[in-house]
């Protein structure tokens, strides 16, 4: 049946940016304001205080324009990266009075309690000048925010950026640092007006983007190309292209952006953290993974403190007491399987323990992560289908 013409309007819901996100995406982005600031440049945001933001609109409307980013400040262009890359994601940020790099990543975990724990990785900037060995310290201050983030169940990534950075830097693998990655990525063409920083939103937005178990250097899904990023350099606006400084600084476990030959486009190297490589958490993924895994276990055992437990007559814990705790941990993860962000797990309650002397019940889980191509290698040769000629 025919129908008449007409003028047809669909109601669409979703333009109010009233959002339910993904929790694995929630970031934040830590800032000092230079002191010289002037009263018209100053942001309509009280220092220590966390203010979320759904778009760069947000940004502006609290006075973060390309003007603020003035006097070695670059929050504006980390905040256009970050959304650039993610339009879905959700940033809190806040701003600090700190007066170095290293006092600025002491303000983590400060800033990770005001968000109420839901910040998931973090990237620090800081307007001021800073030297590497400056940078080195806010590393390790940053990783103490990140073990006190994992003891009080709300961990985090750090992301800093490496200011001072020069080719000749020391390797990052000694830091010890296995939550906090140094970026030393910009574009080339940003050099002059950011002289010593590094596209921390960027890699941040990316990284909002990955599910827990994905590689931000995945070709296919990460090309960084784009408004505000369109020349891979580095910090100070070096370009360098000689494919030894790459492996090597590659080796060193920065994170930077590099072309492919045959391959239009820019893509991260890698997503090393700053400790070795042998090291279960020597990629972001391998922590993200883990930190989701946590949240989701205490999440589901929690409701169980302090609750009481029943034994048998020998003092163990009956089959179906096991089997439930069991079954609680399980039903956390199978989420993770069914998203692709770890291949399988195992979960085991041993109904031997002693949970009348103790007062603790142990769970033993386990998780086998999704693994990552980072070297694809390819036997190549003829072929002579008449086979050879013996005579």
């Amino acid at each position: 049946m025919s129908t008449l013409n007409d003028v047809v309007i669909n109601k669409l819901s979703g333009g109010l940016g009233r959002r339910n996100p993904e929790q694995d995406m929630v970031s934040g982005l830590l800032f000092d304001e230079p002191l010289e600031f002037s009263d018209e440049l100053k942001l309509k945001l009280e220092s220590d205080t966390v203010k979320r933001l759904a778009s760069l609109e947000d940004a502006e409307a609290i006075g973060i324009t390309a003007k603020y980013d003035e006097k070695g400040q670059s929050i504006y262009y980390q905040i256009q990266q970050f959304f650039r890359m993610n339009p879905s994601g959700d940033l809190y940020i806040m701003k600090t009075a700190a007066t170095s790099y290293e006092d600025i990543a002491a303000k983590a975990m400060d800033m990770q309690e005001k968000a109420n724990g839901n910040i998931r990785q973090l990237a620090i900037i800081y307007s001021g000048p800073t030297t590497f060995t400056q940078t080195q310290a806010a590393v390790l201050a940053a990783q103490s925010q990140a073990d006190l983030a994992y003891t009080d169940y709300m961990p985090f990534e750090v992301i800093l950026e490496g200011k001072g950075f020069t080719v000749d830097a020391t390797s990052l693998a000694g830091s010890d640092a296995e939550n906090v990655s140094v970026v030393i990525a910009m574009d080339v063409e940003k050099a002059n007006k950011y002289k010593n920083s590094a596209a921390v939103g960027l890699v941040l937005g990316a990284i909002s983007k990955a599910k827990v178990s994905e590689n931000i250097a995945w070709i296919e899904k990460f090309n960084l190309t784009g408004e505000g990023f369109s020349k891979a350099g580095f910090i100070g606006g070096k370009e360098i292209k000689t494919l030894g400084t790459l492996n090597d600084l590659n080796e060193k476990r920065f994170i930077f952006a590099k072309t492919h030959t045959g391959l239009p486009g820019l893509y991260f190297n890698d997503s090393h953290t700053c400790t070795a490589g042998i090291s279960d958490f020597a990629y972001v993924e391998n922590n993200r993974t883990i930190n989701k895994a946590t949240r989701l276990l205490r999440t589901a055992l929690l409701p169980k403190l302090a609750s009481p437990v029943l034994v048998d007559i020998d003092g163990k814990l009956p089959q179906s007491v096991s089997k439930n705790f069991e079954g609680l941990c399980r039903s956390a993860l199978e989420g993770m399987v069914a998203n692709q962000e770890v291949s399988d797990f195992d979960v085991y309650v041993d109904p031997k323990q002693n949970i009348l002397a103790t007062s603790e019940l142990k769970v033993k889980a386990e998780i086998t992560p999704i693994g990552t191509a980072r070297k694809i290698i390819v036997d190549l040769g003829f072929k002579n289908p008449f086979g050879i000629d013996k005579a």
